[in-house]
C-alpha cells in the first residue's frame, strides 16, 4: 500500500518540477508543449518497443483511431497547451491550483449536460472551491494574488480540458491499456504541434546545445515518468486515494515557486488554496461513493 502512496507522491513531485520547469526555460508554450510530446512519445515509443510491443496493437482501428485522434487533440495538446499558458501568466501556484479545479469542472458539465445528480458532499465541495478561487486570485480579498484577467482565463481553460483529458481518459480504459492511450496521446500531440507551431520551434531548441539536457528532463523526467508513476501507485491504491495524494503538486509548485520565482504568498491565497485542496478531495471522495 505505501508504495501506492509513494508514487503518487513521486507524480506530484515531478509534475510540480515540471510546471517550475516551464516558468524557468521560458520556451513559447505552443513550442514547449511539442517539445514535452515528441520526447515523451519517442521515449514511451522505444520503451514499449522494446518491452510491450502490444500495447500498439489496436483491437477495432476504425473505431479507436477517431477516438485517439480527438483524445489526442482536445485532450493531450489542448490541456498541455492551455497548462503552460497559465503558467506564463500566472504565479506557478496559482496555476496549478486552478489546473486541479478539473473535478470541479467534469461535476458542473455532468449536471448541466449529463444529468447527473451530485451528492451533498460534492455541491459543498463546489462551493468552497468558488470561495476557494477567488480567495487566490483576489477577487473577494485584496490580500490574493490580483491575477489578470487573461491568467485567469488560462487558468480556467486549463481545468477544463484536463476535465476533458481526464474523462476521456476514463472511457478509453476498458478499451485500452494505459501505455496505449499515453503513447497515441502524445503521438497525436506532438502531430499538432509540429503544424501549429512549425518543425523548427520544436527540434531547434532540442538540438541546441544550452537546452538539450534540460529539454530532455523536462520530456522524460517531469512528463513521461510522472504519468507512469502515477498509472503504477493505481496498481497498489484506489484511484480516489492516488488523486488525493497527487494533490501534493499544488503544495510543492507554491513552495517551488517562492523559493525559486520569489512568488508572494499570501494569507488570503493560502486560506484559498486549502478551500480548493479540500473541495477536490471531497468531490473526488463523493465521486467514489456513487
Amino acid at each position: 500500500m505505501w508504495r501506492g502512496y509513494g508514487f503518487a507522491l513521486l507524480a506530484a513531485l515531478l509534475w510540480a518540477a515540471g510546471g517550475l520547469s516551464a516558468k524557468w526555460l521560458e520556451i513559447d508554450p505552443a513550442a514547449m508543449a511539442g517539445i514535452r510530446s515528441i520526447i515523451a512519445a519517442v521515449c514511451l515509443g522505444i520503451v514499449l518497443l522494446i518491452f510491450k510491443r502490444d500495447a500498439f496493437k489496436l483491437k477495432q482501428p476504425r473505431k479507436d483511431i477517431p477516438f485517439l485522434l480527438i483524445f489526442g487533440v482536445f485532450g493531450q495538446a489542448a490541456m498541455m497547451f492551455t497548462y503552460l499558458k497559465s503558467i506564463a501568466h500566472n504565479p506557478v501556484g496559482a496555476a496549478i491550483l486552478m489546473h486541479y479545479l478539473a473535478p470541479v469542472v467534469s461535476l458542473i458539465i455532468g449536471v448541466l449536460f449529463l444529468r447527473h445528480k451530485p451528492k451533498l458532499l460534492a455541491v459543498g465541495g463546489v462551493i468552497l472551491a468558488v470561495i476557494g478561487c477567488a480567495l487566490v486570485v483576489g477577487i473577494i480579498s485584496p490580500d490574493g494574488m490580483h491575477i489578470t484577467s487573461v491568467g485567469l482565463v488560462w487558468g480556467l481553460a486549463s481545468a477544463v480540458f484536463f476535465s476533458l483529458y481526464a474523462v476521456m481518459g476514463a472511457q478509453g480504459k476498458d478499451r485500452f491499456s494505459a501505455f496505449t492511450l499515453l503513447f497515441y496521446g502524445m503521438s497525436v500531440s506532438t502531430i499538432v504541434w509540429l503544424i501549429i507551431a512549425g518543425p523548427s520551434a520544436i527540434v531547434t531548441p532540442i538540438l541546441s546545445a544550452e537546452t538539450t539536457l534540460p529539454l530532455l528532463a523536462v520530456g522524460t523526467l517531469t512528463t513521461l515518468l510522472p504519468f507512469t508513476a502515477f498509472l503504477l501507485a493505481l496498481r497498489y491504491i484506489p484511484a480516489v486515494n492516488a488523486g488525493i495524494t497527487a494533490m501534493a503538486e499544488p503544495i510543492l509548485g507554491v513552495i517551488g515557486g517562492a523559493l525559486f520565482f520569489a512568488e508572494l504568498i499570501t494569507g488570503s491565497f493560502i486560506a484559498g488554496g486549502i478551500l480548493i485542496l479540500i473541495a477536490i478531495a471531497a468531490i473526488q471522495i463523493s465521486d467514489a461513493w456513487s
